[in-house]
């Protein structure tokens, strides 16, 4: 047995998200009965950012010093318990602690303190990623196709753009200081953690120094997307000229923290840079995060900054994070690119040839492989659980597919599952194809640190439709044979948006994502040791960011003096709405924001149209909404545009693609109905003109969004484009508080529970024990499922799941008899769960939220009988409102000094 590892239960542990907002529908929990955790371990939450009275884009820093100095001299005073681990003078008042849920209380209730907000580990997402062992002069089709997207080659070729002079900073893992792409650029940089940090690990410590070497991958990744040059390997990126500021916030290995983050956020400023990319985040937030406020702060400042929307598509609406969600910060979705180089493989009998992507989290497919194909018995094109465990049970049966290749559809369980599935069935090699259009973004990689299995056989992806031949040539012994060349295919999900990428809206119905960039199959650079020549081809929305970065510095280069306002405006005004990829209908505003940016469109426009978006928030509460759109002509002509109406596809409350529009919204301009007249306006050269927009919400789909597109069509074809986007009906009829299962999905235990730390139980809404737990209030060692000795604090805990984002959450003591002793924790803008899916300790399908039995005034409760009641008031609910309000009741328990 291991050493004792102490481990705290959080006040309000790492969170999540849904992707159905609501209760689950499963049956009420059996009465009397505890039940136990599948995993014994939690997740600990003792950092925090603690924010202080006064705007730092205001008050100078010696102001902002001094308050903090109180801060320090008045928690001292209460004998408060903390460690400092970061002070913030330039974009947030206030500094990052870790402290005790006790201490946290202290500090929050001090003079000054105007918010308390979670510290947030952050890691490097990867839906898809591949490391080619091609030549890298055969995956060239792979980056010109997606330069061409955007307009960038020409804007190389043609207009001579390359981004030099202009200072463009990236926050990520560092950069390949020997990569040859990147030589003589680097003008600035810095580790903030050192090489072996991890904030996952408790103990963790920074080690900063001078040199922002990338040793994880990501950081030059996104470098290379942004302003790679290798005239040698034929790379380049978006702008090839740029000068790099190198902000190195991760160790080798693991995570790094939202606290990290805003710290180098504030040397990016401090070194001047004019662009700064951030392709990293936290999940399910808000736009009050501190990470996403400090963005804004930085463009109000005067610098563009470009955020990746997050990888979490499959979650669902409302699945962005910050700081991609502060205002004015341009939330970048991904497009997949236009063109792939596939590796190979043929079909015996018929000889045809199938295109396939490596599968990241597996050994590649040896040159020569050959094998039969086999697959599930009765599975076809149309089984959704192709490949899933039964009741934690392997489907196929022992040695059924020795010596073979197993074929098997994609959906329902994680893909892992379904290849170790196979593997310890015998399968030699797993193809798996997709049960959508396109190519999917596949990973098989272990996202659980407690998950030790090891895929050793290789794992690749092919198109639905190439599954679907190859499981009708089964039966006559169909097999399949590696060959050594590979060849450009053009994408079936090309100029789509990528399902991964992240849905709005924000919260608080803003909309968001702002523009989209090709993020889907991209080939960059990457360090020499990781992969043959330095490049890979990857997938995911932190590389889209780079991208509009990228575009950025070209339009700075020929315009200096641009606003980062502005130029943001420009970028979103001449996007491109894409289509989706099964219907045609225009992909819904809540995935793509303003559309593809065009940054030729941006380069020759003289006419901008403020705001660049349309936020119109619930139609209950606000019906029809009247906006005023401006549009300002800089140049020495008159500029004529026919106005039109794009209505975009809709998305359900729960639907991750979008359900097909029931009703459009209805649009009228300057009086005149879109839909039946021809509606001109003409902007006077040097001079500004106004478009009086009404848009009448539509009733369908219930508690779904909508949206659409305000475009103007002027001549030689030049287009602006506004997007629109509200909810459908009452927002405060979403559900917060939802329930979770632990059976994938069959049936649902009645969430928040009442949690017992020391014997890993948990007690569901409406089961009442027959002996009340108890709790001593003390630290105790117990022995987790994995049989390692931890020391918890033997207190009462709650495990809530937020299915939806909470403006508030409020937890109160009550004695024996109902009466309130207090309320002992408040937090702000709460992110929502990711998943009501429990299946180990990294589910992340609840919260912990506890009390350590501190009441108000700092006292320590007495022996006795007591109970928790929890309250959270719904994104934009209004507190005076019952109905805004939820409630959770613990059942009694006892506290035994």
């Amino acid at each position: 047995m291991k050493g004792p590892l102490r481990l705290r239960l959080s006040l309000l542990g790492l969170t999540a998200l849904l992707a159905a907002c609501g209760p689950g529908n499963g049956a009420a929990p059996p009465t009397g009965t505890a039940l136990r955790l599948p995993s014994a371990v939690s997740q600990t939450q003792d950092r925090w950012f603690v924010e202080l009275a006064g705007d730092p884009s205001v008050l100078n820093s010696q102001s902002l010093g001094a308050q903090q100095a109180t801060f320090r001299m008045q928690a001292a005073a209460s004998g408060a318990q903390y460690r400092e681990i970061a002070t913030y003078r330039r974009l947030f008042n206030g500094l990052a602690v870790q402290a005790s849920p006790a201490e946290l209380g202290r500090l929050s209730r001090l003079p000054g303190v105007i918010g308390v907000y979670p510290v947030r580990q952050i890691k490097i997402s990867a839906p898809g990623a591949s490391k080619p062992t091609l030549q890298a002069q055969a995956l060239r089709p792979d980056v010109l196709s997606a330069l061409a997207m955007t307009g960038a080659d020409l804007a190389q070729s043609q207009l001579g753009l390359s981004g030099r002079g202009v200072r463009v900073g990236v926050i990520d893992t560092g950069l390949d200081l020997d990569h040859p792409a990147f030589r003589g650029r680097v003008i600035t940089g810095y580790d903030f953690v050192g090489d072996q940090y991890d904030a996952s690990r408790p103990g963790s410590i920074p080690a900063p120094d001078s040199s922002p070497d990338d040793c994880q991958g990501n950081g030059t990744n996104v470098a290379g997307i942004l302003g790679g040059n290798d005239p040698a390997e034929g790379f380049v990126g978006v702008a090839p000229a740029v000068s790099l500021g190198i902000y190195k916030v991760f160790g080798c290995e693991g995570t790094t923290d939202s606290a990290t983050l805003l710290t180098a956020m504030e040397r990016a400023q401090a070194d001047g840079m004019q662009v700064l990319n951030i392709s990293l985040g936290v999940p399910f937030q808000w736009p009050q995060y501190p990470t996403a406020r400090a963005a804004s702060r930085l463009i109000k400042a005067g610098m563009l900054v470009s955020a990746a929307a997050g990888d979490s598509g499959e979650a669902g609406p409302y699945s962005m994070g910050a700081p991609a969600l502060g205002e004015n910060v341009l939330a970048v979705a991904s497009v997949d690119n236009t063109r792939l180089q596939l590796g190979n493989f043929t079909l015996t009998p018929g000889g045809e040839t199938v295109g396939y992507q490596p599968v990241s989290g597996s050994p590649p497919a040896p040159v020569g492989l050959n094998l039969p194909i086999g697959k599930l018995p009765g599975s076809t094109p149309q089984t959704d659980n192709d490949g899933c465990s039964i009741d934690g049970l392997n489907p196929y049966a022992a040695g059924s597919l020795n010596g073979q290749a197993a074929l098997i559809r994609l959906g329902n369980c994680p893909a892992r599952e379904k290849v170790i599935n196979a593997q310890n069935a015998g399968a030699q090699a797993v193809v798996l194809y997709n049960d959508q259009p396109g190519f999917a973004s596949v990973s098989v990689q272990p996202v659980s640190p407690f998950d030790s299995e090891v895929i050793v056989i290789p794992v690749v992806s092919v198109l639905a439709a190439d599954g679907a031949r190859i499981d009708t040539g089964i039966p006559a012994g169909i097999r399949l044979t590696v060959t050594a060349e590979s060849q450009p295919f053009d994408n079936p999900s090309g100029n789509t948006i990528s399902p991964f990428s992240a849905l709005g809206a924000s919260p608080d119905l803003e909309l968001k994502p702002d523009l989209a960039a090709p993020g889907g199959w991209i080939r960059t650079a990457t360090p020499l040791k990781s992969a043959p020549g330095g490049y890979a081809v990857l997938s995911g929305t932190g590389l889209a960011a780079p991208q509009v970065a990228g575009l950025a510095a070209l339009l700075l280069q020929t315009r200096p003096g641009l606003e980062a306002q502005t130029l943001s405006t420009l970028l979103m005004n001449t996007a491109i709405p894409r289509p989706t990829l099964d219907s045609g209908l225009i992909t819904p505003v809540q995935r793509q924001g303003a559309g593809l940016a065009n940054v030729l469109a941006a380069y020759g426009s003289l006419v901008t149209a403020r705001p660049a978006k349309l936020s119109l928030g619930a139609s209950q509460t606000f019906g029809p909404r009247s906006k005023v759109i401006v549009l300002s002509n800089s140049g020495a002509q008159a500029e004529t545009f026919r106005v039109r109406h794009l209505p975009a596809q809709s998305i359900g409350s729960t639907g991750r693609t979008g359900s097909a529009s029931e009703q459009n919204a209805s649009l009228t301009v300057n009086g005149q109905n879109v839909e039946g007249s021809v509606v001109t306006i003409t902007v006077p050269a040097a001079s500004e003109a106004e478009l009086n927009v009404l848009i009448t919400p539509p009733t369908r789909p219930a508690q779904g969004q909508y949206g659409g597109y305000v475009s103007l069509t002027g001549g030689s074809g030049r287009r602006l484009v506004v997007p629109y986007g509200g909810f459908v009906g009452n927002y405060q009829s979403l559900t917060v508080l939802g329930d979770v299962s632990f059976d994938g999905g069959r049936t649902f235990k009645n969430f928040p529970a009442l949690y017992d730390p020391k014997t890993f139980k948990f007690y569901p809404e409406g089961l009442n024990p027959a002996t009340p737990p108890a709790y001593t209030l003390k630290d105790v060692q117990v022995v987790d499922d994995n049989g390692q000795m931890i020391t918890v604090l033997d207190a009462p805990q709650l495990l809530v799941h937020f299915g939806h984002q909470a403006r508030r959450l409020t937890l109160e003591v009550l004695d024996a008899g109902g009466g309130s002793l207090g309320t002992v924790f408040t937090q702000e803008y709460i992110g929502r769960s990711a998943t009501n899916l429990y299946t180990d300790a990294s589910s992340d399908a609840f919260s912990f939220v506890g009390w350590d039995g501190t009441l108000t005034g700092a006292q320590l409760a007495p022996s006795g009988t007591y109970q928790l009641r929890l309250k959270v008031l719904k994104a934009l609910g209004n507190p005076a409102v019952a109905a805004d309000i939820e409630t959770y009741l613990s059942q009694k328990f006892t506290v035994v000094r």
